[in-house]
């Protein structure tokens, strides 16, 4: 189904904070800054309103604004690091996030049409609009965005059924073809939708994937691993090919905070705990890299003096870029600048942010081998990108997928979440590989399509993966 839930929204939606007396000034006092008004996000489409004790948030675009978020102003200085540039203009930082904001006058509630909150042909209008104003791939991707408008802006009326405005929307947003664009709707609006199509063939298909994943991530363990370790219930996997080569296999790059719950737990158990533990922490981005350096280090030490290690990103989809780069930082070093970013900004976009690695404590210098699928997918394929700045490192394997854009979630009127690519990485030479994807080193031709793929490694294996076969050769020469 097309409107699946991305991780990195929900995540967002599960972060919700408890009132606290606790007013801005307090915390200005520090910066030497009343942060107290109203403040716009340097692209993003989006701002906030600073109170005594609340932070109110808001996406705005040129059709209208949508409140999306009321926190303590506790939890806002809590979350974020806030770095003062002047009386009017802020950083906040949020991992290797790094928002631009400026003080404005202008009144973000005043722009709310609460009056047509439920009106079908409105919420089209922010959701068209939105992505007008700050979706950024339409020449990549080959779309026609004012096409798109006058083939689904007429189907749209007053008496257009909930359902019907999503199947509406389902569609118009599927001619993107971008896999960071979802749709996410209320529970009894899925349900209706499910009673209705059943179950798609995207969802069966989607069922048998993940049986094959994990069938194919326990046979390369057992065909080329020697007693493996794990993290997180697999979601890091590591041990000895041989003397020589060390491998980690990490499965996405969500599952990254470590909270030493024990994988003796049932699998339900150990994620209600872990969701349990990312949902008290102040900034779940911290967790994240804190615990993506625990167990680094813990592999790192592990593997002791072997000459090469494998990463291998085939299965991963991605998740949060802290993980990406706390990965890359064992295998920097030196401090290396390795691509950069900009967000889209009306007919431009802002200045771009340069993203760089710093070294771990604990730093493996050795030779470095990525694996990588059509399935290595947005942070996974940024770790891949930045793995071509670290000397002695090559990539093995298929053309990743080409989506690296942070999702920007948004939310329409009637309630329902949405998100968008509204950010382009480049390569420290300004390359950028958005619907592209990024060329192995050396080339294994992989199938594109996720069971065709699957269905080859699983032949493949009978008599030895290939790109693990490739490393074992290399390191024999």
């Amino acid at each position: 189904m097309f409107y699946r839930m991305i991780i990195l929204l929900g995540l967002l939606s599960l972060l919700a904070c408890e009132e606290a007396k606790h007013t801005a000034d307090q915390n200005a006092k520090k910066l030497d800054v009343n942060l107290m008004g109203n403040w716009e996000y340097m692209g993003f489409g989006k701002a906030i309103s600073i109170s005594d004790t609340l932070v109110e948030g808001y996406h705005i675009a040129t059709t209208g604004n949508v409140p999306t978020s009321k926190n303590s102003a506790k939890y806002f200085h809590d979350y974020y690091t806030i770095d003062t540039l002047s009386n009017d203009t802020i950083l906040l930082k949020d991992g290797v996030k790094t928002f631009k904001l400026f003080r404005t006058n202008k009144n973000f509630e005043q722009q709310v049409n609460k009056e047509l909150a439920n009106d079908p042909q409105y919420n089209f209008d922010i959701l068209w609009n939105t992505f007008n104003e700050q979706y950024c791939y339409f020449k990549e991707r080959n779309i026609d965005w004012d096409a798109i408008y006058k083939k689904y802006e007429p189907q749209v009326n007053p008496d257009t059924k909930p359902l019907e405005l999503f199947l509406i929307f389902e569609k118009m947003l599927g001619e993107i073809n971008d896999s960071h664009i979802s749709i996410d709707v209320p529970d009894d609006l899925e349900k209706e939708y499910n009673a209705q199509s059943k179950k798609t063939d995207l969802e069966e298909n989607n069922e048998d994937n993940g049986k094959l994943v994990k069938s194919l991530r326990n046979l390369i363990l057992e065909k080329h691993v020697d007693q493996f370790k794990s993290f997180n219930k697999g979601s890091i996997n590591y041990g000895k090919i041989n003397e020589d080569i060390g491998y980690i296999e990490i499965q996405n790059m969500v599952a990254m905070a470590y909270y030493n719950i024990p994988d003796s737990l049932s699998n339900d158990e150990f994620w209600d705990q872990w969701w349990s533990n990312l949902n008290k922490a102040k900034n779940y981005h911290d967790d994240v890299r804190i615990g993506t350096q625990f167990m680094m280090n813990s592999i790192i030490n592990d593997l002791g003096n072997v000459k090469a290690c494998i990463i291998d990103l085939r299965f991963n989809g991605g998740g949060f870029d802290d993980a990406s780069f706390e990965i890359l930082n064992h295998f920097a070093s030196n401090k290396i600048d390795v691509c950069t970013k900009k967000v889209r900004l009306g007919k431009g976009f802002t200045e771009k942010q340069v993203l760089s690695l710093y070294p771990s404590k604990k730093v493996f210098d050795g030779k470095l081998y990525i694996l990588t699928s059509h399935q290595t997918a947005s942070a996974a394929e940024v770790l891949v990108l930045g793995s071509k700045k670290i000397p002695n490192s090559t990539i093995i394997g298929s053309t990743t997928e080409g989506v690296f854009s942070d999702i920007l979630d948004k939310k329409l009127p009637n309630g329902w979440t949405y998100g968008l690519s509204n950010m382009i990485y480049e390569s420290m030479e300004s390359i950028s590989y958005e619907n592209i994807g990024i060329t192995p080193d050396y080339i294994i031709n992989y199938p594109t399509v996720s069971k065709d793929f699957y269905k080859y490694l699983l032949e493949d294996l009978k008599n030895g993966d290939d790109a693990i076969e490739k490393v074992i050769n290399k390191m024999e020469k």
